[in-house]
C-alpha cells in the first residue's frame, strides 16, 4: 500500500527536530519494505515556509538550507498535482477546517488508497473520526 507524507514529517527530519530519529527510522523501514511514498506538491511550499519560520525564529540556520533541500531531493518521494480541488475543498469543510492544507493530503491519499502519516495529532484525531486512512507517528 502506498504511503502519503505529511510535509511535517519532513521539516522534523531536516531541521533537528529531537523527533528526526523517529522520522528517519521510520522512512527507512518503508525503504525496506519498498512502499512508495509519495506527496502533494503542496508539500515543497510548507516545508519552504515551515524552514523560513524556523529561521525567522532563530532555531534553522540560513546556511543549512541548501542542505536540507538536498536531503530532500534524494528522498524516493513522487510529488503529486492537486487535481480534484472539489474533494479538497470537500474534505476541508468536512474536517471543520478553514483552511485546506490538510485537505489536500487526505484527497490524494484518498485517491491513490493510501494512508496518510503524518506527526499533527489534531489532524490526526479529527481525520481519523471522520473515517479517514491517517496513522500518526508517535
Amino acid at each position: 500500500m502506498p504511503i502519503v507524507v505529511d510535509a511535517n514529517l519532513f521539516v522534523v527530519l531536516v531541521s533537528g527536530d529531537p523527533r528526526s530519529d523517529l522520522v528517519e527510522r521510520q522512512l527507512q523501514a518503508w525503504n525496506t519494505d519498498s512502499i512508495e511514498l509519495h506527496a502533494p506538491d503542496l508539500a515543497l511550499y510548507e516545508i519552504a515556509n515551515a524552514l523560513t519560520r524556523l529561521i525567522n525564529a532563530r532555531q534553522f540556520s540560513r546556511n543549512q538550507v541548501a542542505a536540507a533541500w538536498t536531503l530532500l531531493r534524494d528522498l524516493p518521494i513522487t510529488y503529486h498535482r492537486l487535481i480534484d480541488l472539489d474533494r479538497v475543498v470537500e474534505i476541508a469543510l468536512t474536517l471543520n477546517r478553514s483552511s485546506a492544507y490538510d485537505a489536500a493530503y487526505l484527497a490524494l491519499a484518498e485517491s491513490l488508497n493510501a494512508e496518510l502519516w503524518t506527526l499533527d495529532t489534531p489532524l490526526y484525531r479529527n481525520a481519523i473520526t471522520q473515517g479517514f486512512a491517517v496513522r500518526l507517528l508517535s
